[in-house]
């Protein structure tokens, strides 16, 4: 009985660094990166119901090593359970090359509606900015990168496309203090896009701002995952929150994050952008896998890794919110 007793105690001594403040386990994934550092970040995941190539999952992101915008560069990789991540064979990333000025990020997968793979991914330099686009129709060959939106009015961080009749596209311009969340809409990926709408966020508290966010199509409007940052600290401590809108443009935040840090470990300093996947949806109940991208700090270095969570979210008519 000691013994047993003994047992249970290690068990959940292993599992405390494993438990996020909703109650369900996270864990590090092993994504593979073509700089050899298994350093990624800035996932962005896509489950279809009919699989391209032999795939259901496929995730695009980018290595980050130590932080080094050098290798930064839209990666992709494929999986048919979304734990176990490969480069499908055939495929060769980065695919595209560091540019020769500035630096690439940000990338967002997406399907059109004749089937074909999109890969939305940000170029900047200086106060320029522009999104690139990239297509595919097997996962293994892509398009040359086509130029789609210039911004060097604004900036383009974390592009998120959902396909909803428009193409819609939200994204965070950091120009603007406090920073804000912009959309824009086209009929095709190529554009032209329009121009753009500022959405409104209710519930940011006045001590954060907002950074990288994903959006997703339910069935009442949409739903958002946004990293708030804390003013004045830069990225440590930042937190995943829940959003919610109707129209894609007024949003209702949580009055909590449903992702921080852990006290200690490989997702102790951040947690940064975030890809969502509707699991399942019930009432007003939503069940979400979240791939997010954290890092742990070593130093003046910061080691990043994606890492794999679920969480249960619910929402009722008045757009209150509260974890499942």
């Amino acid at each position: 009985m000691k013994a047993r007793f003994i047992f249970y105690l290690i068990v959940l001594f292993l599992l405390i660094p494993l438990i996020r403040d909703t109650g369900s386990p996270r864990f590090m994934l092993n994504i593979p990166t073509y700089d050899g550092s298994g350093q990624a970040m800035h996932p962005d995941v896509l489950l279809l119901k009919n699989p391209i190539g032999g795939y259901r999952y496929w995730m695009a992101f980018t290595p980050y090593p130590n932080g080094s915008s050098i290798y930064e560069n839209p990666s992709i990789v494929a999986s048919n359970d979304g734990k176990n991540w490969q480069v499908p064979k055939g495929l060769i990333n980065p695919l595209e090359r560091a540019p020769s000025q500035g630096h690439y990020s940000d990338p967002d997968i997406f399907l059109d509606e004749r089937g074909r793979l999109w890969l939305f991914f940000r170029w900047s330099y200086k106060l320029e900015e522009r999104i690139y686009a990239k297509y595919s129709i097997d996962g293994i060959r892509w398009s040359e990168k086509i130029p789609i939106l210039e911004g060097n009015s604004e900036t383009l961080i974390s592009p998120a496309v959902v396909r909803d009749k428009l193409y819609k596209m939200w994204y965070v311009d950091i120009r603007p203090e406090p920073n804000v969340i912009k959309l824009r809409t086209a009929s095709s990926p190529l554009g032209p896009w329009s121009e753009p709408l500022k959405c409104r966020v209710n519930g940011v508290p006045h001590d954060k701002n907002i950074w990288h966010l994903d959006v997703v199509k339910v069935k009442e409007g949409y739903d958002a995952f946004i990293v708030l940052i804390n003013r004045g600290k830069g990225l440590r401590e930042g937190e995943l929150y829940f959003a919610t809108s109707k129209d894609g443009i007024e949003w209702n935040l949580s009055s909590f994050p449903v992702l921080a840090p852990s006290s200690k470990g490989w997702d102790s300093f951040v947690i940064y952008r975030s890809s969502a996947i509707l699991l399942e949806e019930i009432g007003g109940c939503r069940h979400y896998a979240l791939y997010y991208s954290a890092a742990e700090s070593s130093g003046k270095s910061k080691i990043w890794h994606i890492g794999y969570a679920e969480v249960n979210i619910c929402v009722d008519e008045e757009g209150g919110i509260k974890l499942g």
